[in-house]
């Protein structure tokens, strides 16, 4: 008889250690309270995650490092340069051009935020912009470069590469747009990686790519067609929503192999708290701060903005520079569900050789249970209420449960230490951390999640 099983029968207990001892005395709490407090990590994950990404990037945007030119020859430019950025406070990195020309492409790229032409007192100065980039830069130059226009005693005159249409007047549609289509493949990928964990690689991807064609197609409907958020480029955009939950789909699926239901934390830090302030899209990069700044090169949502920018408003580095994002984290979700899959058989094998105690959530799951049953066999003998056990309907693993099951039924729900107290869900899946119920839980709070990020 093992140490364990020694403590759940009353024996001495002295052979635990302080971690069995603990998970003994957990065991005591009804199951509904073992369950309930062993998923309370999402809501400490959210609240901290949120306060340290949303609130610390947001609470208090400061332009830094803005880049723009002044076009011109001479010392007079390299002058008006050289003033405009020491008196900024070092919210301009300001270049001289020789014309306007030479940086209309970087305007429209996004590698400038601005060129300003100076003017005179019968010319008018002139600010070459492209809202469709990033509405807030161009609002924020153009209130830095109206007062230098009029300490030359003229005003200023702007040019905008590429106008947002009236219809999307801050241009945060196509940033909640890549959210949605963001958050449908993260929650696809991750019920898919805890419930399926029983299926073949195609099946799963099939899955994934099933569902990803839906959801991109029911979000680009209502953002478009019915919303009118977005005119036009239907065909486009749902293909890049298509691809958008595939590759989020993937990235979850592979990293469920690894991490088990707290995959769902891990989507939202990595999808969530950290690609939403680093994007660029809440805000410009020029807005937040490090690390999140650093992080705007290489989070997913970069690379879904550029393309749809690009796609809608014809502006942004291009489609190509998105595209390699997505398809490096499409690459990425490909190689950790490929080595994922034999990591976690090898794990499970391992962990019943060794008699390792299955997972507090499968063993409170397995108590469960055994509530249910008991309940339901007393209804069944007349002792009680038929109505009372209707919420607890047996399952098809109730007759493969029943003996295991009832052994637990004292309240002590971690299972026997030789591994075996997993029996109920059968010799395969005994360590299975990707339990139904995890899932169902798992799935209210992702919910919640889901809704506050898109507050953002």
């Amino acid at each position: 008889m093992t140490a364990e099983t020694s403590a759940s029968s009353g024996a001495p207990s002295t052979g635990l250690g302080p971690w069995m001892r603990y998970r003994r005395q957990y065991s005591r709490l009804s199951p509904p309270v073992q369950m309930i407090g062993l998923q309370l990590w999402l809501p400490l994950v959210f609240v901290v995650a949120f306060c340290l990404c949303y609130i610390n990037a947001f609470h208090q945007p400061s332009p830094k490092d803005i880049k723009v030119a002044v076009v011109g020859t001479g010392p007079a430019a390299a002058t008006l340069a050289d003033r405009l950025e020491g008196t900024s406070n070092g919210m301009l990195s300001v270049s001289a051009v020789g014309s306007v020309d030479d940086v209309r492409g970087d305007v429209r790229d996004g590698d400038l935020a601005a060129a300003f032409t100076p003017g005179s007192a019968n010319q008018p100065a002139r600010l070459l912009v492209a809202s469709g980039a990033q509405f807030q830069l161009a609002e924020v130059v153009q209130q830095t470069f109206a007062p230098v226009a009029a300490a030359e005693g003229t005003t200023l005159a702007v040019d905008d590469l590429a106008a947002l249409p009236k219809h999307d007047s801050y241009g945060t549609s196509g940033f909640y747009i890549a959210l949605v289509w963001t958050i449908a493949g993260y929650m696809v990928g991750m019920f898919i990686g805890m419930m399926g964990q029983t299926l073949r690689h195609r099946v799963r991807l099939g899955l994934i790519v099933g569902a990803g064609f839906v959801f991109s197609l029911l979000g680009t409907l209502f953002a478009g067609p019915v919303v009118g958020a977005v005119h036009g480029h239907f065909l486009s955009l749902w293909l890049l929503g298509w691809l958008t939950t595939i590759s989020v789909g993937l990235v979850v699926n592979g990293l469920s192999y690894f991490i088990g239901r707290f995959v769902t934390g891990a989507a939202l830090i990595l999808f969530v708290f950290l690609n939403i302030p680093s994007s660029g899209g809440a805000f410009p990069a020029a807005f937040v701060p490090e690390p999140f700044k650093w992080l705007h090169p290489y989070v997913f949502g970069t690379g879904v903005l550029d393309v749809l920018r690009d796609v809608v408003y014809g502006v942004g580095p291009g489609t190509g520079r998105g595209a390699t994002i997505i398809g490096v984290y499409a690459a990425i979700g490909l190689v950790l569900t490929v080595v994922g899959k034999p990591f976690f058989d090898r794990r499970n094998r391992l962990r019943a050789e060794r008699g390792k105690p299955v997972s507090m959530m499968l063993a409170a799951q397995g108590a469960a249970m055994a509530a249910r049953q008991a309940e339901q066999a007393e209804a069944a003998a007349g002792t009680r209420p038929h109505h009372v056990t209707t919420s607890g309907a047996p399952t098809s693993e109730g007759p493969g449960r029943d003996d295991d099951s009832r052994g637990n039924g004292n309240g002590n729900g971690n299972g026997n230490s030789n591994g075996n107290g997993g029996g109920s869900r059968g010799e395969g899946l005994r360590d299975n951390e990707f339990a139904d119920e995890e899932a169902e839980s798992d799935a209210a709070a992702v919910s919640g999640a889901a809704a506050g990020s898109g507050s953002a």
